[in-house]
């Protein structure tokens, strides 16, 4: 057997089992046999359209029998396809999640620090329960006692762990 017949026989009977599974093979007139068609899919232009209900859905379920609770629904090839109408859609609106205390006091530390221009450095902010941790270098020491200062100002902080160091001055 050549490369090419090992190729063939594994593709020939996975058409078949293809073929078998969607139920062409089994009609009883192959000319009748018509391949559903595929409706391309056209973006919509703007949000508008995308707001609008489907024009049609072709999903299919049959329509329930009489006593169908104790017969399972079976599909054959002469159930119709119902279409689905959609009466409204609701958009979908994604928020951020809220942050929690500690950040907001985090954040109003860090503006506050910012703010001044009489710190220069690096300086790291921390918030934990109300409770404040400054790291980093600055340039003096009393740059640590400002920045220890200012954060101890605002509204929420109870406590300051200061861990700034100064690059000049320190004794």
């Amino acid at each position: 057997m050549n490369a090419r017949m090992k190729l063939a026989v594994p593709l020939m009977l996975a058409t078949t089992a293809a073929l078998a599974a969607t139920g062409y093979s089994t009609m009883s007139d192959p000319s009748s046999a018509q391949a559903p068609q595929a409706q391309p899919y056209v973006a919509p232009a703007d949000n508008a359209a995308l707001s609008a209900p489907p024009a049609e859905e072709s999903i299919a379920s049959p329509a329930p029998a009489a006593d169908t609770a104790a017969q399972p629904a079976q599909i054959s090839s002469d159930t119709a396809v119902q279409p689905i109408q959609y009466s409204s859609r609701e958009s979908v609106t994604v928020t951020a999640p809220r942050p929690s205390r500690d950040e907001l006091l985090r954040n109003a530390v860090m503006d506050r620090l910012s703010g001044d221009p009489r710190l220069q450095g690096r300086i790291g902010v921390e918030a934990y329960q109300h409770t404040v941790s400054l790291t980093g270098r600055v340039m003096s020491t009393n740059q640590v006692d400002r920045a220890e200062s200012m954060a101890r100002s605002v509204d929420g902080v109870w406590d300051v762990n200061n861990y700034i160091t100064a690059r000049v001055g320190n004794s």
